[in-house]
């Protein structure tokens, strides 16, 4: 009786069940979230796409129901071949969702990318191959594809996506969502191991084991209730839960706000610290020294002599504050790279001590995030100020130039090298770190007598965001202490140990 009424109502569960995963995937397209720097998130779209799928898949088989006569099914075959494809395309969507999320979690993910695809295509030559040789009827034809697809597609790559969003959740999303989130992704991920198994190892009845025992009729005879709706009940907890989660996505836009606030207020207090020590502390140790001086020339020699030290600590403490004030004031949202090298340039003197060649292959009005701009002129900054100091060049070519997405900055002078014996000093680990925060790689060419050349190649838009305000290794200056160092700074220090 039950199973009389179910089979009269089947067309319209089935557009129940279609409604189900189209909301899953309509909800996924509308909460895209392309700002967000969470993997989660360029992940999403497989997700929504397997749900408007599978919304195609059932709605389509309500369509067939009047056509499941022999006679009738011939009308209906281009419907039921795009049905069944429908469903394979859902079922890669979904071992894609998998794929891609779990692929921050190490390099020994990174098959999984194409195997996918690899199913896909073998199921579509089995799919073509046994409709072409074996010379199938239709509906035959159909029972052998749809179970193929859900055995070698559907099992595989539910079960991915059920683990790849636990390990996802546990290893990378539990520092940033609440408990109740993580709650919410672990009843998804369990959501989809119930699709995985109801989907793929509960299929349509064919000759073949286990799909001979376990099939839609047998466990339809022992749940008494269509597998499709067990199906739409795993389903109806995919979408709840899914659309709980994203709530992760709140929470990080907040956080991201709060940081900018806090960037904001920040930047509100170092304008009114350089004002006070621009308009106050500056002017009066200025004109402490102008007092001195004016006291120096009226005393005898020997005093005034004496006051020389003083002087001297008078101008140093200038020269300090002043370079405080550069540090105080507020950067901008982006900055231009050219901009920045050359400020350098002229910040070290070059010009003056020796022959300067640069040779920028960028585009004047290139751009970059502060953070990635303080690394880079960072790096550059401990080059040049090698070169000042210890290589003794007469000649120093800096070029910068950007192809294929990366950025190549090369500093080469012609000064007295060094060998491979010499130990790498600070400076050059500093140099390193920093590359490394970059995603980037650093080289240093040398030998004695003909020179040093320091090449830098960044990923234009690679940065390892994580990792940008991270600090360095142990004992290390943070990034934006370093590219402002000026020459014979104390603090500077050379390539080598010397």
């Amino acid at each position: 009786m039950i199973r009389d009424l179910f089979m009269a109502q089947e067309p319209a569960l089935r557009f129940f069940a279609g409604l189900v995963y189209y909301t899953l995937g309509l909800s996924l397209l509308l909460q895209s979230r392309g700002h967000s720097r969470l993997r989660l998130a360029r992940s999403l779209p497989w997700l929504a796409g397997f749900g408007i799928l599978h919304a195609v898949y059932e709605w389509s088989g309500a369509f067939l129901l009047p056509l499941r006569s022999p006679i009738a099914a011939e009308a209906g075959s281009i419907l039921m071949v795009g049905r069944i494809m429908a469903l394979a395309l859902a079922f890669l969507c979904l071992f894609e969702f998998g794929a891609d999320i779990v692929a921050p979690l190490g390099p020994r993910w990174g098959w999984l990318r194409p195997i996918g695809l690899v199913l896909f295509l073998a199921w579509g030559a089995g799919a073509f191959a046994l409709g072409l040789l074996a010379a199938l009827p239709l509906l035959e034809w159909e029972r052998w594809v749809e179970a193929g697809a859900r055995y070698f597609l559907g099992l595989p790559g539910g079960m991915l996506a059920a683990y790849a969003l636990r390990r996802h959740t546990f290893h990378l999303l539990i520092p940033l969502a609440r408990p109740h989130i993580v709650g919410m992704l672990r009843t998804t991920g369990l959501a989809i191991a119930a699709y995985s198994l109801l989907a793929g190892l509960v299929g349509p009845p064919v000759p073949i084991s286990p799909l001979n025992s376990i099939n839609e009729e047998a466990v339809q005879n022992l749940a008494g209730v269509p597998v499709f709706l067990l199906r739409s009940l795993a389903g109806i907890v995919l979408v709840a839960g899914m659309l709980r989660a994203l709530e992760i996505f709140e929470i990080e836009l907040s956080s991201r706000l709060s940081s900018l606030e806090e960037a904001q207020i920040l930047a509100s207090e170092r304008e009114r610290m350089s004002r006070e020590l621009h308009d106050r502390t500056l002017q009066m140790i200025y004109g402490a020294g102008l007092l001195i001086r004016n006291v120096q020339a009226q005393a005898e020699p020997a005093t005034a002599s004496a006051l020389n030290p003083v002087v001297r600590l008078l101008d140093q403490a200038v020269q300090s504050l002043r370079e405080i004030l550069q540090e105080l004031q507020v950067r901008p949202a982006m900055a231009s790279l050219i901009d920045g090298l050359e400020r350098l340039i002229r910040e070290y003197g070059l010009s003056a001590l020796m022959d300067v060649e640069t040779d920028w292959q960028i585009p004047s009005d290139a751009q970059l995030p502060p953070a990635q701009l303080r690394h880079i002129l960072a790096i550059v900054s401990e080059a040049l100020s090698n070169v000042v100091r210890h290589a003794r060049a007469r000649r120093v070519r800096i070029a910068a130039a950007l192809q294929d997405g990366q950025l190549r900055i090369q500093i080469a002078d012609d000064g007295r090298g060094f060998g491979p014996e010499a130990q790498p000093g600070f400076g050059l680990r500093n140099m390193e770190e920093r590359a490394y925060l970059l995603n980037g790689r650093l080289e240093i060419q040398s030998q004695p007598g003909v020179g040093t050349t320091v090449i830098l190649e960044v990923p234009w838009s690679g940065i390892r965001r994580e990792a940008l305000h991270r600090p360095l290794v142990s004992g290390q200056s943070q990034p934006e202490e370093g590219h402002r160092r000026a020459p014979g700074h104390p603090e500077a220090d050379p390539r080598v140990t010397q």
